[in-house]
């Protein structure tokens, strides 16, 4: 088992793994039919089963001819097949928090109306193929880093599929300019702002913001966060 869950087999104990891999037999009578029934821990979700049973269902069902070996993978919040919903507040690198508010992965016409001082629109229409993505999201300093944000957030913060330009691109108000972001010395101040991206229209069912997180543990991962 990979993950922290629960698996229970028919006629006998449960048993929780809450470490990263775990192992256990169940002893069970050859030639009976037996299910397995998962459950992951809270935030976690199924990935897999692999061996004797196969699929993303919470139970699998298997008549034992032979010993069977059976494993079951859970994934953590935050996870590519299991990101942050949106609204949950994130620990990320540099005593920062990040929460992704909302999202518009076809904001075309939000994002071409974003005019200079003298009116005149400051975004072409994206290419064929290629559409705006708009993400609002909040950073709040925590301590325990850099009271500056610029460093610590710019080099993760993207969109899977999104293009490098996509930096270059005036969002609508409130932008979050990381670049002219003060720092925040007192803890629990909060930046909130518009992020614009250029994406291509074939990644735009799956787009996901991700980057670089601190576990409780000080263990950096990269981490996915939902935009829907």
């Amino acid at each position: 088992m990979t993950g922290v869950g629960t698996v229970r087999v028919t006629g006998s104990k449960s048993f929780t793994c809450r470490e990263p891999f775990c192992r256990h037999t169940f002893r069970v009578p050859l030639g009976r039919r037996i299910t397995l029934h998962v459950a992951p821990a809270a935030g976690w979700k199924l990935a897999k089963w692999a061996g004797g049973c196969n699929g993303t269902a919470a139970s699998c069902s298997l008549r034992l001819r032979q010993t069977a070996r059976v494993s079951v993978t859970f994934v953590p919040p935050g996870d590519r097949l299991n990101p942050y919903p949106l609204g949950v507040e994130v620990r990320l690198d540099g005593g920062w928090r990040l929460t992704v508010n909302s999202a518009i992965v076809d904001a075309d016409p939000q994002v071409e109306a974003v005019t200079d001082q003298h009116g005149h629109p400051l975004n072409p229409p994206p290419p064929a193929g290629e559409q705006y993505a708009l993400v609002n999201v909040s950073l709040t300093y925590v301590a325990g880093g850099s009271s500056g944000v610029s460093g610590y957030v710019d080099y993760w913060l993207g969109a899977e599929g999104a293009r490098k330009a996509q930096y270059r691109l005036a969002c609508t108000p409130p932008p979050l300019d990381l670049s002219a972001v003060p720092d925040l010395a007192d803890s629990g101040q909060t930046v909130t702002g518009n992020l614009c991206f250029e994406v291509a229209s074939s990644d735009a069912s799956t787009l996901m913001l991700f980057g670089t997180v601190t576990t409780p543990n000080d263990y950096y991962k990269t981490a996915y966060f939902a935009l829907r």
